[in-house]
């Protein structure tokens, strides 16, 4: 909700209303005509959207422009009809493929913040008749496949970590075998949590974020090699993500009981792959 005032107090325009009832989420909105082409319009021209979202947003302006001038409704609905789901694979593929990406820390830590994941897979594995503990702390950033070229500037960016699935990004057509959802993945180290205590976070992520770094110092400390220091390791994982939604009265039951189940299901695949 903070977010949300910051947001209606930089645009000064727009409004804060209630999203979702049940999960008490509420959402920040700019309807009128002249506040989204004296206000919005500017920022995204002075800061432009870096995926191929970017597309989407430059159809949106010629819509609101030709809305402005009283233009025939139908040539608006042309327009909205190749927006956002509408657009094709191929058509955003190839407009990153043809832009050259250039990041700034104030945007990748905007981006980690609305798009990054941060995980702790804690789990024991088997091999033959030896078995050990397996801790890995990673950074992981999902985004359709058609912009894998944004995941692949993030990667440039720390100078680590790796996409996944692997495959030719530089290629269409591998591209559009592989799964519609491709993912960087890095492991916590000093890089990351350099950049991220420099340019900190602003929603709940950030406490995510600050919980990820505590396990990453626990695991640099062996915490797991007693009792306690793992059962505190594996308290403090349970506690992140939906694990905090969880804690708190923002959800309702039913709702936790959904949340628990995925959680539950993402947790143990995403252990085992590790």
């Amino acid at each position: 909700m903070i977010i949300l005032k910051d947001l209606y107090h930089y645009f000064n325009c727009g409004s804060i209303v209630i999203d979702n009832r049940q999960a008490n989420a509420f959402k920040f909105q700019v309807n009128k005509i002249d506040d989204l082409i004296n206000f919005i319009i500017p920022h995204f021209e002075k800061y432009p959207l870096v995926g191929s979202k970017q597309l989407d947003f430059l159809d949106w302006k010629k819509a609101i422009l030709l809305f402005k001038k009283s233009v025939d409704i139908h040539s608006i609905l042309t327009i909205k009809k190749n927006m956002n789901s509408n657009r094709s694979f191929e058509e955003r593929w190839n407009y990153l493929n043809g832009t050259t990406i250039d990041l700034k820390n104030e945007w990748v830590q905007a981006f980690v913040d609305g798009e990054g994941c941060f995980q702790c897979g804690i789990g024991v594995h088997k091999n033959r008749d030896k078995t050990r503990l397996a801790i890995t702390n990673t950074l992981e950033i999902a985004q359709n496949t058609h912009d894998v070229k944004v995941l692949e500037s993030i990667r440039l960016f720390f100078g680590k970590g790796y996409l996944k699935p692997k495959y030719d990004i530089t290629s269409l057509n591998e591209c559009k075998k592989v799964r519609s959802v491709s993912r960087y993945i890095v492991y916590g180290d000093s890089s990351i949590t350099d950049f991220l205590d420099k340019h900190p976070m602003f929603t709940r992520k950030n406490l995510d974020y600050l919980d990820w770094k505590d396990l990453i110092t626990l695991k640099e400390n062996k915490a797991y090699k007693t009792e306690k220091g793992l059962e505190s390791m594996i308290s403090l994982k349970k506690g992140m993500n939906t694990g905090r939604l969880m804690n708190n009265s923002l959800v309702s039951n039913s709702d936790k009981l959904n949340i628990f189940r995925w959680s539950e299901n993402q947790d143990s695949n995403r252990d085992n792959k590790n």
